[in-house]
């Protein structure tokens, strides 16, 4: 029993890395999976092949030695190209892995309503400041002191898009001025403009910081979460493929080309043989080409979704 359970362990594992390959691949390669790139490979690797082979076979004379030297030259060739592909791809993965993290955690901060939104900023700024911030009113969102200073914190969400400007500041910079407070902290989920990063001594957080915040204390997605997201976002596409192929056009499909195999085989017991089997044909095609749009129409929106 333990040794079924190991295989299984061994097979699920062998499993997930290779949709995880085929998912870092496609997005490196611009659409091409894993098992493209392998018969790219494959199929390079051939054809420098050959040509040493023929080329030491036209020195040599000798089958043996022709062949030793394509052995070696293909083994050197695939040595090369795994360890120079490794690199770029180790550095790729982790370019997609941070973007994937930064949809999650932006993606995240969207279901938030303001004041979890605030909620949320309060405790990983207190983490990271090992400090405690107080709930305030009107245009300063938290207050906290910091290395024995106070510190009036605005927090500002809204689209990567649309930058934090002075205008958006104005109300919160004349309160601190009213309440004598000479320190702030700025954080927005978008940029600052650079009026706002020329005119202001603030410290100013933006999304990009909030990151390196996360990071430093411990809240950003690792790479386990990144690739259980994607595990989870293929088996979610995994199940919507089975529906789509089992929704109600599959009951016409299926007709198309029962109707198709019906004509076809009657055909043989009629004259007019030609005719049915015309018909046939086109019933079939009905059939294939409304199961081919139906593939299509869930691949193109998968795309949209991505």
């Amino acid at each position: 029993m333990r040794k079924v359970t190991d295989y299984k362990n061994t097979f699920n594992s062998l499993h997930k890395r290779i949709i995880l390959n085929n998912y870092y691949t496609g997005k490196i390669k611009r659409g091409k999976n894993l098992y493209a790139s392998l018969l790219d490979w494959l199929f390079i690797t051939m054809v420098i092949s050959l040509i040493v082979y023929i080329i030491a076979y036209n020195v040599s004379n000798s089958l043996l030695i022709s062949t030793l030297l394509t052995a070696v030259s293909a083994s050197f060739y695939l040595a090369l190209l795994y360890l120079g592909n490794k690199r770029v791809r180790n550095k790729k993965i982790a370019e997609i892995n941070d973007e994937i993290a930064h949809k999650s955690i932006i993606r995240e901060i969207s279901k938030y309503n303001n004041r979890d939104f605030l909620l949320w900023l309060k405790e990983i700024l207190e983490m990271y400041y090992n400090t405690t911030f107080h709930l305030h009113a009107q245009f300063i969102d938290l207050i906290g002191e910091i290395n024995g200073e106070i510190y009036a914190v605005k927090c500002i969400r809204r689209p990567e898009d649309v930058k934090v400007t002075l205008r958006d500041l104005e109300n919160f910079i004349q309160e601190i001025k009213e309440k004598n407070i000479k320190e702030a902290i700025v954080v927005t989920t978008s940029y600052f403009s650079e009026e706002v990063k020329e005119k202001l001594d603030y410290i100013l957080l933006d999304v990009h910081q909030i990151k390196r915040i996360l990071k430093e204390i411990g809240q950003y997605p690792t790479r386990e979460d990144i690739e259980a997201d994607i595990i989870s976002e293929y088996n979610f596409k995994k199940e919507n493929m089975k529906k789509v192929l089992k929704n109600r056009s599959r009951d016409r499909i299926f007709k198309f080309l029962l109707l198709g195999l019906a004509l076809y085989i009657y055909s043989f017991f009629v004259p007019y043989k030609s005719y049915y089997r015309l018909i046939a044909f086109i019933s079939i095609g009905i059939g294939t080409a409304l199961a081919l749009y139906n593939v299509v129409k869930y691949v193109e929106g998968i795309h949209r979704k991505a």
